[in-house]
């Protein structure tokens, strides 16, 4: 007599039937959904971020060099950005506007640029440090931005009167020894040149090879 054999529904260890199979499935489900939301939620952060950048990066027109030497002019509000208005009173403004929380009172600021006289708003000179020496002999080093500009930190206790440098990255530097008062430094370095100023704010001159 041929004997036959009864194979389960289910291979053992590898299903489930019933309410508590149904279960299990929707908890799956569950995690994997749980696990797509993060995964949209990480893609949109990561495009956020990349319209941010170039929309901070939109906020500078190319214009001709005769222009602004760097070929880069500001063109957005007076407002938001680090980059803002480089080459204006950013000491002048932020008084005028008189909101601490967002235009901080700085103790110095200023904008070094890329011409003695170039224009208001054009970028300047990036990635210089401008190191400040107070009546104490204590230094305030300022790494510039992208655009020139630099500032200290409201209620940085900078002893009157000060000398300063500029410094590139290779070293080279340029003093101004005659000691000021004033930590508007755009206020007498403007296009033109104001209280004696000759014009801008310059980098180190490279010495020729």
């Amino acid at each position: 007599m041929e004997s036959k054999i009864a194979y389960p529904t289910q291979p053992t260890g590898l299903g489930c039937a019933g309410s508590g199979c149904a279960g299990s499935r929707r908890a799956g489900l569950r995690r994997v959904a749980r696990g797509r939301s993060a995964l949209i939620t990480a893609l949109l952060a990561v495009v956020g971020s990349a319209l941010f950048a170039c929309q901070i990066d939109g906020r500078f027109e190319g214009v001709e060099p005769f222009v602004c030497t760097s070929g880069k002019i500001w063109t957005y509000e007076d407002k938001d950005s680090p980059l803002m208005n480089p080459g204006r009173s950013c000491i002048g403004c932020h008084t005028a506007t008189n909101e601490p929380a967002q235009a901080p009172l700085y103790t110095a600021a200023g904008t070094v640029m890329h011409d003695l006289h170039e224009a208001d708003d054009c970028a300047g000179a990036p990635d210089l440090t401008i190191t400040l020496t107070d009546f104490d002999g204590t230094e305030w080093p300022m790494v510039g931005n992208s655009v020139g500009s630099f500032w200290l930190a409201p209620d940085s206790p900078l002893v009157m009167p000060y000398t300063a440098r500029i410094t590139d990255r290779a070293g080279n530097e340029r003093v101004k020894q005659v000691p000021v008062d004033n930590g508007d430094c755009a206020s007498c370095h403007t296009e033109e040149g104001a209280n004696g100023a000759p014009g801008r704010l310059l980098p180190p001159e490279v010495p020729a090879p």
